[in-house]
């Protein structure tokens, strides 16, 4: 079942908009013998917005927006996929930091070269699901001088990765799910585009020169991701 998208942008010209780049690609492998496809475009865009708090010393609080988008393809290798990375490109990315008193604020914004990347890590086919493990990374906060530096968490799948018990990313999305998976059945269409979204937080005390923060984040995510068959 579609997963419900409840990010700002509009979520039909979204999916057009994808549908339409695939048309146009790159040198594509030949195609295969028997009846079914040989190779899939596929197009995959994360958007997302948030906000984080630093508290322990001078209070900080930020937030940001994003929206990423991958491109590449799957080629058939035996029961599993190959995956070709095409090209990636940050599309929109805002970061705006606050420090200090009501009123003697001071502001600061991401600088140029502070930027998440979006990266696939692999595509696994379990059965008969497909699933994209990606995440967004890259940046780290505060932007004001401090002691402290974390990264910032951003939008990714749950995938396998482990973490300590219940504080996994996966176990801490608190509306909707994290993973981002097809049905088989997908692959054999002429094209197909499939939502997602979940909403994430947390809270959690990091230690740094024997004095305790309390790091505070959230963020909104919403995933298109379109496939069309050859």
């Amino acid at each position: 079942m579609d997963k419900g998208f409840l990010m700002r942008w509009a979520p039909a010209v979204a999916a057009a908009g994808l549908l339409a780049c695939l048309a146009a690609g790159p040198a594509a492998p030949a195609p295969r013998d028997d009846a079914g496809p040989a190779w899939w475009e596929v197009r995959l865009e994360v958007s997302t917005d948030g906000s984080y708090t630093v508290r322990g010393g001078a209070r900080v609080a930020g937030d940001y927006s994003c929206r990423a988008r991958w491109e590449g393809r799957l080629e058939q290798d035996g029961d599993d996929f190959l995956l070709v990375h095409i090209k990636t490109e940050i599309l929109e990315w805002r970061l705006r930091e606050r420090s200090g008193p009501a009123g003697g604020e001071s502001v600061l914004e991401a600088p140029e070269g502070v930027r998440p990347d979006l990266r696939m890590n692999y595509v696994l086919k379990d059965g008969r699901e497909v699933e994209f493990v990606f995440g967004l990374e890259g940046v780290t906060v505060p932007l004001h001088a401090s002691p402290l530096a974390v990264p910032l968490e951003l939008p990714r799948t749950s995938g396998r990765t482990a973490g300590p018990p219940g504080q996994s990313y996966g176990d801490l999305v608190r509306r909707g799910s994290s993973r981002v998976v097809l049905p088989e059945e997908d692959l054999a269409r002429r094209s197909r585009v499939r939502r997602f979204s979940w909403d994430w937080a947390r809270e959690r005390t990091v230690l740094k020169d024997g004095r305790a923060y309390l790091v505070t984040e959230d963020h909104r995510a919403a995933v298109v991701v379109a496939v069309v068959s050859h």
